[in-house]
């Protein structure tokens, strides 16, 4: 294991300041940094040793989401980062960063860091599905297996995008006003991202990194990231992943699906299913956009018993 280095001054200057609440009883993870240029920090777990599996988040989550993971897949060594402007790493201003290009070079530069020798298990949800598929789809022989969880990598024929996603992106005054200065996008995914009501600690750290408006520029830029029509600088790189993810269609596969999610309905884990060989399809009919709160304990037995048949 790759010890993480020390940051200079810097480095911490850009970092958010994150109060310990009643969350932090539920993330006992020593954390690590990896300083890239520009005076950016990507901040991540690394729990235990064995075979590598990566865990990457989406918008507006953080590694938070994958604690039940990072505590469970026993046998394995567990890493979670934190995209840039998430969670704890770096709060840069605009910048190429924040496009989706920008979020697979950061990725395979983090990754490059750790110095893995064996093929990696990615673990996916929302957002963090084309950022590290996009890393895959140039990387096939550096993939051991592929979860994926409520994410997509196109626009399925038939779908719709949800209503509640359009009202932060159809203006950019709106959508800014709404997501980081009301800060409504982060409270909207507590409030209807699970089916079962999320417990005060969860909603804690959920919404621990992104108490100040500084701290949700990254949220909204995410929403802005989304390429709807060919002119959205993104439209290229997302069609370029959806072009090449057949490089990844031998790969083991599992879809994990909160089927209660009105962003990603079924239509999309369909959509994933048909480009991949004999992919494990696991429907979660009480679980929503938000499944690893929905029902950890399920989804940590169901990814360990995957994991053991394919390492």
């Amino acid at each position: 294991m790759v010890s993480a280095p020390i940051l200079k001054p810097e480095f911490l200057k850009r970092l958010p300041v994150v109060p310990r609440g009643q969350w932090a009883e539920q993330y006992k993870f020593p954390s690590n940094y990896y300083p890239i240029e520009a005076g950016r920090a990507i901040h991540y777990l690394d729990v235990g040793s064995g075979p590598p599996v990566v865990m990457v988040h989406g918008n507006p989550g953080w590694s938070f989401m994958w604690r039940s993971l990072v505590s469970g897949l026993t046998g394995y060594r567990r890493l979670a980062l934190d995209l840039m402007g998430m969670g704890l790493s770096s709060r840069p201003g605009p910048g190429p960063w924040y496009s989706l290009s920008g979020r697979i070079l950061d990725f395979s530069s983090w990754l490059d860091s750790l110095d893995l020798t064996e093929p990696i298990h990615l673990i996916v949800h929302d957002w963090g599905g084309p950022i590290a598929l996009g890393w895959a789809a140039n990387n096939p022989e550096k993939v051991a297996s592929l979860t994926l969880m409520n994410t997509a990598v196109r626009l399925p024929h038939g779908a719709k995008i949800s209503n509640k996603l359009l009202l932060f992106k159809k203006t950019l005054f709106l959508g800014r006003l709404l997501c980081v200065n009301l800060n409504l996008f982060v409270r909207g995914l507590v409030r209807y991202g699970t089916v079962r009501p999320m417990t005060q600690a969860t909603i804690e750290g959920l919404l621990a990194p992104y108490r100040t408006k500084d701290h949700r520029e990254a949220v909204g830029a995410f929403i802005k990231d989304i390429p709807l029509s060919p002119s959205h600088p993104s439209y290229a790189a997302l069609a370029n992943l959806d072009r090449n993810l057949s490089r990844l269609s031998t790969k083991p596969t599992e879809l994990i699906w909160g089927l209660k999610d009105f962003v990603f309905t079924p239509i999309f884990m369909r959509d994933l299913a048909e480009r991949f060989k004999a992919p494990e399809l696991w429907g979660l009919k009480t679980s929503g956009h938000c499944l690893t709160e929905d029902q950890p304990g399920h989804i940590c037995d169901i990814v360990l018993d995957f994991l053991r048949r394919n390492s």
